[in-house]
């Protein structure tokens, strides 16, 4: 079996198309992705828990959504949620009016007066020092325009408090890096082996290798430890670039987090290879395998998180994403690698992937075909 693996390996490495795709595409969108800080670009999330309900609270929020800086939204699941959600890094900012904002006499005696509190994590100083001003200056105006309330000189520095959350240093480039890596795995796996098992099929060699004395189930084994290894190859150059060149970040117990990451690469990997098997047996050609298998990673490529967060997504694509084998794969890495989470607190993610490499398997052993 090491033989028949190695040998595969290094049938692989003499294919310089298929090292191409497998090696050094993905470490080109690494280097493109990592030359760029792309960082703070973009509006930032900022969720308004509302005590008051007044016309002045409404205020506020209609002008901070005419800023293009903000995407301003809701947040009904209490303070003590919120606060949760801008820890984890799921919340930009977290803007809390209290009840009596818009009482004059309060406004008027700065020992009374309530504060607009706005919270915020601590990943993004140069945005967050952006946004605190641009908060300030939105409430000083609207509680300014109130009937009997005279504009005072230092009134956005009392009426708005800022208060920082620690949170982990995870930039946009760390959280693609893991995407890459998927994109990666995913890419080559599905084209490679469909490719590869088309052209072995259409050169009669599978055919041949049932009158051989090689069991048939020892060659697929030996084909796909072949691939894992690859895989596994890939993922590290991947990461190696991404750290060492670009600075990249690995959360946690690097050790312990590092091999987890492996772990998901390598179930991951296993599923999209039976994915391989199955479009190989729908191809009659090379050429048509390579195109089947793109139009599959295609749409996992960029409705699966690959890039940017599926939260973005309008109507049901959100949801519909989930049903994407390459989504919990991404979900699991980054939770190992961004959030610095162990590798069992991702088992909901990696019983999805089971499910995915047991149900494709399944289906390649019943649709495969050797002539």
């Amino acid at each position: 079996m090491v033989a028949l693996t190695l040998a595969n390996l290094k049938m692989m490495s003499r294919n310089r198309q298929a090292a191409f795709w497998a090696l050094f595409f993905p470490l080109l969108l690494v280097v493109v992705f990592g030359l760029f800080d792309i960082d703070g670009v973009g509006p930032g999330g900022l969720s308004v828990l509302d005590l008051s309900g007044s016309p002045v609270s409404h205020q506020i929020r209609e002008d901070l959504e005419a800023i293009n800086l903000l995407t301003v939204g809701e947040f009904g699941d209490g303070e003590a949620q919120a606060r949760s959600a801008v820890a984890s890094g799921d919340l930009d900012y977290l803007l809390m009016i209290p009840l009596g904002i818009d009482d004059p006499d309060k406004l008027r005696d700065p020992d009374s007066r309530l504060a607009v509190k706005l919270v915020y994590g601590s990943g993004n100083p140069g945005r967050n020092q952006l946004v605190d001003g641009t908060v300030r200056s939105v409430v000083a105006r609207v509680l300014a325009e109130m009937p009997g309330v005279p504009y005072l000189g230092l009134v956005e520095s009392q009426v708005v408090e800022s208060e920082e959350v620690a949170v982990a240093q995870v930039s946009y480039f760390d959280g693609v890096l893991m995407g890459l890596v998927g994109l990666g795995i995913m890419t080559n796996s599905i084209i490679s082996i469909a490719v590869r098992i088309s052209t072995y099929r259409n050169s009669s060699i599978l055919k041949r290798l049932l009158v051989t004395p090689l069991p048939i189930w020892k060659y697929f084994v030996g084909e796909v430890a072949a691939h894992v290894v690859l895989a596994l190859i890939q993922a590290a150059l991947i990461l190696a670039v991404g750290v060492f060149v670009f600075g990249a970040r690995i959360q946690g117990n690097l050790p312990g987090n590092l091999l987890g990451i492996f772990a998901i690469v390598a179930l991951g990997s296993m599923v999209f290879l039976n994915i391989g098997f199955i479009v190989s047996a729908w191809s009659r050609t090379p050429a048509a395998a390579s195109g089947m298998g793109n139009a599959i990673a295609l749409p996992m490529m960029f409705f699966a998180g690959t890039f940017f967060s599926t939260a973005a997504l309008p109507w049901v694509l959100p949801y519909a994403a989930q049903a994407l084998p390459l989504t919990p794969m991404l979900l699991a890495m980054r939770e190992v690698a961004n959030a610095g989470q162990p590798l069992w607190t991702t088992w909901p993610q990696l019983a999805i992937l089971a499910g995915w490499a047991l149900a494709t398997g399944v289906a390649a052993t019943r649709v495969f075909k050797f002539n």
